[in-house]
Order: structure tokens, then C-alpha cells, then sequence
């Protein structure tokens, strides 16, 4: 039996997954599948995954913020993930633009004024912490179906930085958001090599919160690094090494 290949998007919360759900919908029109569970803490497990494809016979893509890597193992079904990362520091800025926004506060000059005692609060404790330290280390160095293996170390949380470097290296079609135009336009041939199409047309960036988005991620962070205390500069890089060393090593794979 030759399996049924299908592309898997693990979406990342403020990595472009929007920008790369609206290519895979350009491409595959009906045949992409976007799902979640009921609630935001709920998770897809991999015996879930595979009988939501086997449920979608004519789709050829799928996405959602709930299941994990490494992808399900199955006799009829191949799954060609697809992840973005993004710098962990640009992505926490623009999580807490996003809560501003759906908080509908009045947009300023000042762009992140507030960002010190929110991420503060957070820090302190609060049920959202890991949306500021080391999440995109926590969400990918999962093993199959099990939570992440984590250790708080002096108030963070660290997990298991191997696995989620081991589970990236099994990712082919592995993008940055800050060079997403550039990284995509790796996937046609990557994608047809296992037997689909995928036509990249130049993208429109979508669900942007960030002002200055178009300007190199050093200008994006000089400009993030101006706005806020040198203190919480500080614990920003302190909270995320791992998550640093996760965007450092992707950076050298791909080649800058």
C-alpha cells in the first residue's frame, strides 16, 4: 500500500500561522482542514490526528495550534510536518500587542507602553507564564503523545532542549518568521518531492500586530529594547535562553 502523504502545520501562536494557513488555503482550497479542540487548553493526541485525515479523504493539508511533534506513525498515512519559529523575544512582543488589542486599548505612540507590568505580572506567576519563557522550546520537544519534560530552575521553567533541536531535525519544511518569504520559497520543491503540488505567490502577511514588522529582526529588536526597562530586557533573555539557542540553531541550519 503506498501511503497517503499530507502536510501537517504545527501552529505556533504568533509565528506567521495564519500567513502559511492562508498559502496552504490558496494551494488546496477545501482541501485544507484547520482544527482545534473545544477549549484552548485542549490537545490533540496522535490517534486523534490520524483519524481526523482518515476523516478528510480529499484534503491534502491540515493545521492546528493543538497537536504536537513528533508526528503520528501510521502504515497508510505520511505526514509531512511543517513548523515556523520565531525570534522568542519579537514573538513575545507581539503576543502582548495581541492581548492589547483584545483588550481594545487605545493605540499610542508608545506601542508597548504597559509591556513592563504586564510581563511582570506574568513572571510573577501567573496561569499564562509560559507564553513568556521558553515556549516554543516547550511546545516542540514533546515525545509522542506525553507532556514536556520540564524543571523549574530559579523561577523558569526549563524542558528538554535535545528533544525539541531532535524533533526540528525531522522537520523539512521549517521556517522563520522574520525570513518567511525567503524560507517558503524552499517548500515547492521540498513539498513535490514527496508528490504535491504547492505554488508559492508572493504572501501578504496577515494577523500583523507589530508596526515596524517589515525591518530587520536587529532593527525590530533595537527599537522592542528602547521601549522597555533594562531590567526587563534582562529577565526577557534570562526566561528564554533555550528558546534563543532553539532560534540560533535554526538560523544556522538554514544557512543565516
Amino acid at each position: 500500500m503506498t501511503a497517503r502523504t499530507v502536510i501537517c502545520h504545527y501552529h505556533i501562536f504568533k509565528t506567521a500561522g495564519t500567513s502559511f494557513e492562508a498559502l496552504l488555503k490558496k494551494n488546496y482550497g477545501e482541501g485544507h482542514v484547520s482544527f482545534d479542540g473545544p477549549t484552548s487548553a485542549s490537545s490533540i493526541d496522535q490517534a486523534s490526528l490520524t483519524r481526523i485525515i482518515r476523516d478528510n479523504p480529499e484534503a491534502f493539508s491540515f493545521s492546528s495550534h493543538q497537536t504536537a511533534l513528533p508526528p503520528a506513525d501510521s502504515c497508510d498515512i505520511k505526514i509531512l510536518p511543517a513548523v515556523f519559529i520565531r525570534h522568542p523575544l519579537l514573538r513575545i512582543r507581539s503576543v502582548f500587542l495581541h492581548e492589547m488589542r483584545n483588550r481594545s486599548v487605545k493605540c499610542t505612540a508608545d506601542f508597548m507602553q504597559g509591556f513592563d507590568a504586564w510581563f511582570d505580572e506574568l513572571a510573577a506567576g501567573h496561569p499564562d507564564q509560559l507564553q513568556i519563557c521558553n515556549l516554543q522550546t516547550n511546545l516542540l520537544c514533546r515525545e509522542r503523545d506525553q507532556p514536556p519534560k520540564g524543571r523549574n530552575e530559579g523561577g523558569r521553567p526549563l524542558y528538554d532542549l535535545d528533544n525539541a533541536m531532535k524533533n526540528l531535525l525531522a522537520v523539512e519544511l521549517i521556517g522563520r518568521v522574520e525570513h518567511f518569504d525567503q524560507d517558503v520559497a524552499r517548500f515547492p520543491s521540498l513539498i513535490a518531492a514527496h508528490g504535491l503540488h504547492f505554488r508559492v505567490e508572493q504572501s501578504v502577511p496577515e494577523n500583523v500586530g507589530s508596526p515596524d514588522f517589515s525591518l530587520t529582526t536587529e532593527a525590530q529588536l533595537n527599537n522592542f529594547r528602547s521601549r522597555i526597562a533594562a531590567k526587563t530586557w534582562d529577565q526577557l533573555l534570562w526566561f528564554n535562553e533555550q528558546d534563543l539557542t532553539l532560534w540560533d540553531s535554526v538560523c544556522e541550519r538554514l544557512g543565516n
